[in-house]
Order: C-alpha cells, then sequence, then structure tokens
C-alpha cells in the first residue's frame, strides 16, 4: 500500500510540474521580457499585455497581479506567496455615484530590479519600489520606495478625507455605483 502512494505521490508531483510549466508558457506568450521566469504555482494575471518582466523573476503561488494601468517588475526579483499588485483605481474623486463610478484611474507600478517581495504584500496603483528594496510580509505598500530601503507595515492611519459636500448631494440624490462584477477586477 506505501509503494502505491508513494507511485501516485510521484505521478501527481509530475503532472503538476508539467500543468505549470504550460501556464508559465502560457503566460510568457502574453507579457513582455520574462526570460527565465520562475512560477512557484498558478498566479492569476490580469491584462498580461500591459505587464514588462525582466530576467530572472521569480513569482510565487496565488499571486495576482492586475496589469491595466501597466506593471514593471525588474530583473532577479522575487514576489513571494499571495502577492497582490493592482495598477489602477476605481474614481471616487467628482464621482459620479458613490462609493465609486465606473471610471478607471490608472496608475502605473514600477518594482526595480533585485527587489524582494514578501508573502501576502499588497502593492497600491502608482507605487515605485526602488531597486534592492526588501518589502516585509503583509505589508501594504504605496508611494516611493527607496532603493535598499526595508519596508514593513506601519499602524493604520488616515491619509485623507472626501469631499464632505460632493459626498452628501450624491447620497441626496441617490446616486450609487451600480453594482455588476464580472470576477475579473
Amino acid at each position: 500500500m506505501d509503494l502505491v502512494i508513494a507511485v501516485y505521490r510521484k505521478l501527481k508531483r509530475k503532472v503538476e510540474k508539467k500543468l505549470l510549466e504550460i501556464h508559465r508558457q502560457q503566460l510568457l506568450r502574453e507579457v513582455k521580457g520574462g526570460e527565465a521566469l520562475c512560477l512557484a504555482g498558478k498566479i492569476k494575471l490580469i491584462y498580461p499585455e500591459n505587464l514588462t518582466l525582466g530576467r530572472n523573476v521569480y513569482i510565487g503561488c496565488d499571486a495576482y497581479i492586475n496589469c491595466k494601468g501597466g506593471v514593471t517588475i525588474g530583473e532577479h526579483t522575487i514576489l513571494s506567496r499571495r502577492v497582490v499588485i493592482y495598477s489602477y483605481d476605481h474614481n471616487f474623486k467628482r464621482c459620479t455615484s458613490l462609493p465609486f463610478d465606473s471610471e478607471s484611474v490608472k496608475r502605473p507600478v514600477h518594482i526595480g530590479c533585485y527587489v524582494w517581495v514578501g508573502m501576502n504584500v499588497t502593492i497600491t496603483p502608482g507605487t515605485i519600489i526602488g531597486d534592492g528594496a526588501i518589502i516585509g510580509m503583509g505589508t501594504v505598500v504605496s508611494g516611493n520606495i527607496p532603493e535598499n530601503a526595508i519596508v514593513v507595515s506601519a499602524q493604520t492611519r488616515i491619509v485623507g478625507y472626501r469631499d464632505e459636500e460632493h459626498t452628501k448631494k450624491l447620497v441626496q440624490e441617490g446616486q450609487f455605483y451600480d453594482v455588476y462584477w464580472t470576477g475579473e477586477e
């Protein structure tokens, strides 16, 4: 019985490895660059035509990368498991409905060379991460991260407020976002 289980596990690993290579090859046909791309597992890539990869990039399993606004990842960079990258946001400033409208605000993300992005990191639209930076596990990254910086999560903080009068006006008019979920964004 142990032999049967061992053979089954070995066969399963071979099949999984082959399927992962097929997934990798498909991604490489859709993105710019990516020589020697290493995938640790399946990833979800939205708007792959807007992704540019350097050489020897490693992407961990279950990564989610939405390239609507453009994403560039430099060579020798490692993205660990379950990294989330967004390169666009919903329009919530002077929007036509609440909490946001259907307009997309594209803000490209640039991740430099030889960067290490830890597990469960979220990279927000418009972020620029300099060469050699390290982003600690669970961090939400926004803005400009200098070269060689080591970044970890800070306490939650308020970074601004909506236009209160505009928001009240939209509430009074009953202008709320018409929810339609495609599952892609």
